[in-house]
């Protein structure tokens, strides 16, 4: 064989040998790293209880049933239906916390799960003067199923006490300045709770 040509042959060899190496340390790293993402990160702890949550995968088939049946009449896009499987279940509240299960099998959630679900300055419906309680009743048909008899006077969700933090149903929390409703509701046959938006059906001044 010519010696020039045997040179561009070796040097060929030798190029390709290079990127089969790299790309096989290129695996062998994206393994380790896609194998650290799934193993290193934790799972949240209930913003309320601070303990382990339930992942919605392991529900049982009836529970899932009720929560598609109780969500089902409210046809607005604030409460439109979730993934009960990709939801995380506080085990001693029953509260359901929707879109919180990562690519990578973890469960995410901390407080911003109120402004994820609609964005708005909440308060505790407790912290608002009877006086203005009243006059967000008159703003809305009916506030039936929400949490308004035992409710937590700090104003922040962050702050609730911890006399209220099982109370069933959940916390119910306003924006003052629109007199949106967020709170927690029993889905019927279940311990269960979700958490239904309600925007005012009368203007607010």
């Amino acid at each position: 064989m010519n010696p020039q040509l045997a040179q561009v042959y070796g040097d060929a060899t030798v190029f390709l040998v290079a990127v089969v190496f790299l790309l096989v340390v290129a695996f062998m790293v994206a393994i380790l790293i896609i194998g650290w993402l799934f193993t290193s990160r934790k799972d949240s702890v209930s913003p309320y209880t601070g303990m382990p949550l339930r992942r919605g995968r392991d529900l049982s088939y009836n529970s899932m049933l009720q929560i598609y049946k109780f969500m089902e009449p409210y046809k607005e896009y604030d409460n439109r239906m979730f993934k009960v499987t990709q939801s995380a279940i506080d085990r001693e509240t029953g509260r359901v916390f929707p879109n919180c299960i990562t690519w990578t099998g973890h469960i995410k959630l901390d407080w911003t799960f109120l402004q994820k679900r609609l964005r708005g300055n909440y308060v505790s419906w407790g912290s608002l003067t009877k006086e203005r309680q009243d006059e967000i009743r008159r703003l809305h048909d009916t506030l039936d199923g929400y949490q308004t008899e035992f409710s937590c006077p700090r104003a922040a969700p962050v702050d609730i006490e911890s006399a209220y933090i099982y109370t069933k149903p959940g916390p119910l929390y306003v924006d003052p300045d629109t007199a949106i409703l967020i709170g927690w509701k029993m889905v019927p046959g279940t311990e269960l709770e979700v958490l239904i938006v309600q925007r005012p059906i009368k203007r607010y001044y």
